[in-house]
Formats: C-alpha cells, structure tokens, sequence
C-alpha cells in the first residue's frame, strides 16, 4: 500500500518496531540506523533544475512540492509497505555572470547561485524545514547548436528533529544536513527543455539520544556517500512561466518533485 505520511508518523512506526516493546541501546541504534535513509532523502529532496541561467537580470523564482520514497514493515502484521514523505518547497536562481563568448558557442562560465526553503510536514506542532544553497557554474551555455552543461555544488541542511519528550522513557534528537556535486546537461527544444544529471552526495546525521530507564546519554552520528541520479523535463507552456518535473535516484531509492516557476 502506498501512501503519505508525515515524518514523525514514519518515525513512530520505525521507532515503535525498535524501541516501545523493550527500551535498549541497541534498538534505538537500530532505529537510528533505519531513520538515516529517508532523512537523506528529505534532506536532499526538491526540483534540481537544467538552466545554467547566463548572466543578469536572468532569474527564476517558484514552488513545488517533493516526495521521497520510503519503504517500512508493519509493526502489526510485518506486511511490508511503501510510503512517500512530501517536502513543500520554494526556491529561486540569480544568475550573476554570463560567461565569455567564444565562436561557434553562445558562451562558458556563466555563473549562477540559487537558494531553497522546504517545509516537511512532521505531525508535531512545528514543521521540519529544511534550507538549502546552490552555486552553479555553466561550462557550456545552451544554444541552437550546442547543449547546457553546468555543475551544480549545493549544501542542505534540516532543522532539529526532536522526538519524544522530556517525560518519556526514550527521547532523541537528530540533525541531518548533506553537500553534493553535480553535473547537469540539458538542451531546449522550442517549448521543451529535457535535462539529466548525475552526482555525488555527502550525508551527514547525528542524534543525541536518551533512555532514562537504563541512564543512557549518548551521541549517535553516521556519514556516507551516495551517487544520484536525476533526469527532468519543463514545459514553458506560456512565456515566463515552466512547469517542472523531475525524478531522482538517490542510491537507490526514488524522489519525485513537480514545480511551477516564473523565470525572467
């Protein structure tokens, strides 16, 4: 079955299957260790974008919404179960540099920087949001007879996720943030602009967790390196505006985003 849920929902299910039976080190180390998937994919998740944006007063703002897939057990039946966590998302791009004009080409080095605020809806009184920023550095500029190469270096972070409160036996809080490399083609084609990429992703958690029944106070932290794939197409059915969408691999679980952007 295949659903929505919020985060601390997921959470919940994760947790309980590690932890509410019998409170142990080692079951939250479980936990923790089966949280740190879907929060890469959070943390990371939303429209990548072709567009190496050459020089000003180019720019691009707009919206979105993302969805990451995560795949769990039920606590009750161990049926296994898929659910998609959605991130609402804006972002924008400025483009700061044209580049430099050579014949035969439309230009390199252009240079463009971008930003991007999520809200993942968590269930608890205050959303998880996530920010983000981007620097990308078009080596080829699209064109009539050349295509749009660019490399995007971006940094993401997610606010604190406490669960549990300072009542109950178990309570952790945990910090995710990651930084990636990629490299984006892409080519318009009257109305339509196709682009793939490929990357690599640094992810970074760290938790600090509690378990007042055994006196447990530790700190938890996992790293790892995944290579992601993306491959998107936007529309522009009227000027300005393009309608986005996009899919990613992320090792080997899928997100999902669609946007509507007004680009000038």
């Amino acid at each position: 079955m295949k659903k929505i849920l919020s985060l601390v929902g997921i959470l919940t299910v994760l947790l309980a299957q590690s932890v509410y039976a019998a409170p142990t080190e080692q079951g939250v180390k479980d936990f923790l260790e089966v949280v740190n998937k879907p929060l890469n994919g959070v943390v990371s998740t939303g429209l990548i974008g072709g567009e190496p944006l050459p020089g000003l007063p180019n720019f691009t703002v707009g919206t979105g919404v993302a969805a990451f897939k995560v795949d769990y057990k039920d606590i009750n039946t161990s049926e296994a179960k898929t659910a998609y966590l959605p991130t609402l998302f804006a972002a924008a791009r400025l483009g700061l540099f044209g580049g430099i004009g050579l014949p035969g080409v439309s230009g390199i080095g252009s240079l463009a920087v971008g930003a991007r605020y999520g809200v993942i809806p968590s269930g608890a009184e205050n959303p998880v949001g996530v920010t983000g920023g981007e620097l990308r550095i078009g080596l080829l500029n699209d064109s009539l007879t050349t295509p749009g190469v660019s490399v995007s270096l971006t940094y993401n972070k997610v606010s604190d996720i406490k669960f549990g409160k300072d009542s109950d036996d178990v309570q952790a809080t945990i910090k995710a943030h990651n930084m990636g490399v990629k490299a984006i083609v892409q080519k318009e084609l009257l109305i339509f602009t196709p682009y793939i990429g490929v990357g690599q992703e640094k992810f970074s958690t760290e938790a600090s967790y509690r378990i007042g029944s055994l006196r447990i106070n530790k700190i938890w932290d996992k790293n790892s390196t995944e290579t992601r794939w993306l491959a998107g197409l936007e529309i522009t059915p009227f000027p300005f505006f393009r309608l986005g969408l996009e899919y990613n691999s992320v090792g080997s679980d899928p997100a999902y985003a669609l946007s509507l952007r007004f680009k000038l």
